[in-house]
C-alpha cells in the first residue's frame, strides 16, 4: 500500500487521510460479524493499513485490541505506527472516565491517539452500557452538559492518556457553545459527508 499522507491536527499530531472503520450495528452483534471484523482487520493491516475508527457503541474494541496486541507482539508494527480512534457513546455522558478507561483496557493500549465525544445528546444509561428506555422504547435523556463531560476528556488528554480530543455530530450552535466553555478546544471534528453537513463545514 502506498503511503496515504497525513494531516495534522490542532495540537500537530498527524492523523492518516485513510483508515478502516469498524461501525457495526451493536443490537445485532454475532459470532460470525467478529470473525469478519477479525479477517478485515487482519487484510486492513497487512496491505498497510494503520488508522482505525471504532466506538465503544460498535462493541468491537476487545476485537481490535487483540488483533492490535498480537501484531506489535510479533513486530509487524510498532505502537507509535498505528493511530486509533474511539469514542464516548451518548449513554456514557455521565461517567467519561470509565468508558475512557475501560476503552483502554479493550484496546490494549496505553494511550489512544484520538478520543471523540460520540454525538451531543446524553441519555441514560441502563445499566448493561446501553441506553435506557422509556415503556414506549424511546431512550430516556439526561440533562448533564456536554461541555462538563468535556472537562474529563481535557484532564485525560493533560494526563497523556488520550493524544488527541474531539468531537462527532455537533452542529455548528454546539460547536460554540463548546468552544466557550472549553480550556482545550476540540482537535478534530467527524461528520457524515453529507450535503447537509455543508454549514458544520463552513463553521
Amino acid at each position: 500500500m502506498c503511503d496515504v499522507g497525513f494531516v495534522s491536527l490542532s495540537n500537530g499530531k498527524k492523523m492518516p487521510l485513510l483508515g478502516l472503520g469498524t461501525f457495526a450495528r451493536s443490537d445485532s452483534w454475532n459470532d460470525s460479524d467478529e470473525k469478519q471484523l477479525d479477517q478485515a482487520l487482519r487484510a486492513a493491516f497487512d496491505i498497510g493499513y494503520r488508522y482505525i475508527d471504532t466506538a465503544e457503541v460498535y462493541k468491537n474494541e476487545h476485537i481490535i485490541g487483540a488483533i492490535i496486541e498480537e501484531y506489535i507482539k510479533n513486530g509487524k508494527f510498532k505502537r507509535e505506527d498505528i493511530f486509533i480512534t474511539t469514542k464516548l457513546p451518548v449513554y456514557g455522558m455521565n461517567e467519561p472516565e470509565r468508558f475512557i478507561k475501560n476503552s483502554l483496557k479493550k484496546l490494549n493500549l496505553d494511550y489512544i491517539d484520538l478520543y471523540l465525544i460520540h454525538a451531543p445528546i446524553p441519555f441514560e444509561n441502563s445499566g448493561n452500557d446501553s441506553s435506557k428506555k422509556d415503556e414506549t422504547g424511546n431512550s430516556i435523556p439526561t440533562l448533564i452538559p456536554f461541555y462538563e463531560t468535556w472537562k474529563v476528556l481535557e484532564n485525560f488528554y493533560l494526563d497523556g492518556k488520550l493524544k488527541g480530543i474531539g468531537i462527532s455530530n455537533f452542529n455548528e450552535k454546539q460547536i460554540q457553545e463548546l468552544y466557550n466553555q472549553a480550556r482545550i478546544k476540540p482537535q478534530n471534528l467527524q461528520v457524515c459527508q453529507s450535503k447537509k453537513k455543508s454549514k458544520v463545514l463552513k463553521f
